[in-house]
C-alpha cells in the first residue's frame, strides 16, 4: 500500500504486464531514478521516500522467512519519522 500511495500508480494499471510489477517498477527505480516514479508532490522529501520505499519492498519479499519483521518495521518507520521532522 505504501507503495501505491507514494507513486499514486495501481498494481493494476496498464503498464504492468507479465512480470513487470509495481513492486519491479519500484525495485529497479532505487535509488538512482526513484524520481521518475514518486509522486511529484512528494520530491521535497526524497531522502524519506526512498527510505519508506526501501521498506515498502522489504514487505513485499516473495519469502515469509525473508521478508521483515513488523517490529523491524516500527523501528525503522520511527527512525524515519524522526528524520523528517529534523529538516
Amino acid at each position: 500500500m505504501l507503495i501505491e500511495i507514494f507513486t499514486r500508480t495501481k498494481p493494476n494499471d496498464e503498464m504492468f504486464n507479465g512480470d513487470f510489477s509495481l513492486k519491479q517498477w519500484v525495485s529497479d527505480s532505487l535509488p538512482q531514478t526513484i524520481m521518475e516514479v514518486v509522486d511529484a508532490n512528494l520530491m521535497r522529501k526524497l531522502d524519506c521516500v526512498i527510505s519508506i520505499m526501501k521498506v515498502a519492498l522489504d514487505c513485499c519479499v516473495e519469502s515469509p522467512k525473508g521478508r521483515i519483521d513488523m517490529k523491524d518495521v516500527v523501528g525503522r518507520l520511527k527512525k524515519i519519522k524522526i528524520q523528517l521532522f529534523s529538516c
